[in-house]
């Protein structure tokens, strides 16, 4: 056999004498072979001892074996370096496997950085637009994540952190468990129903995804453990209308909007605001360690916002009109959940002699939850023209919508 012109420039390139390349052509080596083999700049001696095995295993599968693993166009010799933390994802996106292309040309799961051989077989993947799902964030995020895992079985001092309560603290914290548990259980639903739409090639955001449904099926559980532990029990399940917010975009970055950016800009000022309201040391350490978890979300979901508002600015009328809707979603589940807005003036007032006190703290975490979500808006420099009346609506009036407006509601 006599070895092409293109895989002898190879072998010689690898170093290999004149001698080594008369005995290979004199083998049962193919041309194949050889070729790989020479892409890996594998060094005399190591190809002598092949040639020797094919000589006296003629018979062995693997003397026929084409090499495959040296043929590949990833990039050979890249070396990544650990920081101060680790080796984090952001180590390894080095060269060419750090480039993220604007499309992802690949219909199937083969992972950025690598070549599919053979006939290629579709996956389920919906999106294939950097833009509808990126952000620059997400692959801190993903490892903050894992580094900041926490376990509610153990890391909560539910032996002694908790105190009998009086009867309506104690049914207003269950309430509130309840409402925000149910919260998780839809959160990780709609989010992994989601993720499988997104294409491998922006695996960071498929890896930060996968933590806030974790983050999510957590929060479910400590907040069930919390409800069931201290004798308070369950209380009403949420209405569900911010969920409409939800499910109602027709894209991934529309759902991201409704949850990651609306809904969580309130829930973390909510969970950051618990030393307020909150009874015991159980509940203060939960609802800051879900504050944390929170805030990664609602990081990821401003800075997806930017990249899309820069990469698309055409879709900004589109936007406004979902930002609305899912403002509007969750404005009606302020007024109409009569629950949690029960459960948080009586945490607030310290019981119920002194209601009042209650809606006035109310009125100011109303105020700064609105703050908190504009300003989020504004850190990007997007141009919000108006929120939702509504949100103005809980401040000056946290009872809009009636005590008992759930009834009423029903009635008509």
């Amino acid at each position: 056999m006599e070895l092409s012109t293109m895989t002898k420039v190879r072998a010689k390139k690898a170093g290999w004498s004149e001698d080594l390349i008369e005995r290979i052509e004199a083998s049962a080596a193919t041309d194949q072979q050889v070729e790989n083999l020479a892409r890996g700049e594998l060094s005399e001696a190591k190809i002598s001892g092949w040639l020797e095995f094919m000589e006296n295993h003629p018979d062995n599968p693997f003397s026929s074996a084409p090499f495959n693993i040296f043929k590949t166009p990833a990039e050979i010799g890249l070396k990544a370096t650990p920081g101060p933390d680790g080796l984090r994802l952001r180590d390894i996106n080095i060269g060419s496997y750090g480039v993220v292309p604007d499309q992802w040309a690949l219909p199937n799961d083969a992972p950025r950085g690598t070549e599919s051989t053979g006939q290629i077989m579709a996956a389920g993947y919906s999106i294939f637009d950097k833009a509808e799902v990126w952000s620059e964030n997400a692959v801190d995020l993903y490892e903050d994540a894992i580094k900041d895992r926490w376990i509610p079985a153990t890391e909560l001092d539910w032996e002694n952190g908790l105190a009998e309560l009086p009867e309506e603290m104690e049914r207003s914290v269950g309430q509130i468990c309840t409402i925000y548990s149910n919260n998780g259980l839809v959160e990780q639903k709609i989010i992994g129903r989601w993720l499988e739409e997104i294409s491998y090639g922006f695996h960071e955001v498929k890896l930060f995804l996968a933590t806030q449904v974790y983050d999510a099926g957590r929060k479910v559980e400590v907040l069930r453990k919390r409800a069931l532990i201290n004798g308070g029990g369950l209380g009403q399940a949420p209405l569900g209308q911010i969920y409409r917010g939800w499910y109602q975009g027709l894209t991934f970055t529309d759902m991201i909007i409704a949850l990651d950016v609306v809904y969580k800009s309130y829930e973390v000022t909510l969970f950051e605001s618990a030393s307020e309201w909150a009874q015991t040391d159980v509940e203060r350490d939960i609802f800051a360690l879900i504050a944390k978890d929170s805030r990664r979300h609602l990081d990821y979901g401003i800075a997806h916002l930017d990249w899309y508002t820069r990469y698309k600015p055409e879709a900004d009328k589109r936007l406004n009109i979902q930002f609305l809707r899912a403002e509007a979603a969750m404005v009606q589940e302020m007024r109409l959940s009569t629950t949690e807005r029960e459960a948080l003036i009586v945490l607030l007032a310290g019981g119920v002699e002194n209601l009042q006190a209650g809606v006035d703290k109310l009125k100011t975490l109303r105020q700064r939850q609105y703050d908190s979500y504009m300003e989020n808006l504004a850190s990007i420099n997007f141009d919000r023209p108006a929120a939702h009346p509504g949100l103005v609506g809980q401040i000056k009036d946290p009872l809009e919508g009636g005590i008992v407006a759930v009834r009423a509601v029903a009635q008509n």
